[in-house]
């Protein structure tokens, strides 16, 4: 009786140990077999350490640090796309900025994701506006992808600038025209923009026309200013020093004019004529003189 037992307990023992051998071998076996499946997923991940940058510039210069995470079974190459808006210049550099890239090889698994940048600004020829401009950046390598939007942010700035050619002269107590441009160097648009002078004593000085009421930001426009002297600012070797003011809602720029003053060319002309008149009555005077004595 002992002996059947003992035979039993022993089959028992023996039949678990089959029991585990067996599982051990399926689970080592289904390991295997899905070991090549996971090695065989590959991704590449995108990642800006600033997505959303800001400036205030008139011609400003966005530049997005980005990194990619490569997880595979080799190394591949990968195509570097970006697109941005109408307008604007985007393209991909090496982190040091020293050479462009649009393939760019990455190992698997590196521990120090490879860095780039993104470099993206606005042409010369485009008239900038405040506001979000999104960018996007897309990296591939057959069925592998991943793309990033990244945002540069354009911030209002108000600044306006006058000008005018050179040294100017002018008659007393005459109209004199001179040319002024107003240009709108700043990132918003100016209203309302208002001209005045700071002019010498009894001067006179209109603006044609008195007030601008739009400028979009880039945009210029010229107008007229006219002069008119005082008849007793006459001085040859003296320019006379006038300050004029642009003042918009948002902003408001000086410049200073240097005026050199003459008389009316109708002045000259009255002593030119003077003059030649006193010359031919000499002359007949000498002549009917002369004329007689003979």
């Amino acid at each position: 009786m002992k002996n059947d037992e003992s035979k039993e307990r022993k089959g028992v023992k023996i039949g678990r140990i089959l029991c585990y051998a067996s599982l051990m071998t399926v689970a080592s076996v289904a390991l295997l077999l899905c070991g090549p499946v996971l090695a065989q997923e590959e991704t590449i991940e995108l990642k800006a350490t600033y997505p959303r940058l800001e400036s205030a510039a008139t011609e400003p210069i966005f530049k997005f640090s980005v990194s990619l995470a490569y997880r595979g079974g080799q190394a591949r190459e990968f195509d570097l796309r970006t697109s941005g808006p109408s307008g604007w210049s985007t393209y991909v550099t090496s982190s040091d900025e020293s050479a462009r890239v649009s393939v760019i090889k990455l190992e698997p698994d590196e521990s120090d994701p490879y860095q780039i940048k993104v470099i993206v600004s606005p042409l010369p020829s485009t008239r900038l506006k405040a506001g979000d401009y999104t960018i996007t950046l897309m990296a591939s390598a057959g069925t592998i992808s991943d793309s990033i939007e990244l945002t540069a942010v354009v911030i209002r700035t108000y600044s306006l600038n006058l000008s005018h050619r050179g040294y100017l002269e002018a008659n007393a107590n005459a109209d004199n025209q001179v040319s002024l441009t107003v240009r709108n160097t700043g990132s918003g648009e100016l209203t309302d923009i208002r001209f005045s002078a700071d002019e010498p004593e009894e001067w006179i000085v209109e603006f044609k026309p008195e007030t601008i009421d739009r400028l979009a930001p880039g945009a210029s426009e010229e107008i007229q200013v006219n002069i008119r002297p005082a008849s007793k600012a006459v001085d040859r070797y003296y320019r006379y020093r006038m300050t004029v003011t642009a003042a918009a809602d948002q902003t408001r720029q000086t410049t200073a004019m240097s005026i050199r003053v003459e008389e009316p060319q109708g002045f000259w002309m009255w002593i030119g004529g003077g003059i030649a008149l006193v010359a031919i009555g000499l002359f007949a005077f000498v002549f009917l003189r002369f004329s007689r004595n003979k």
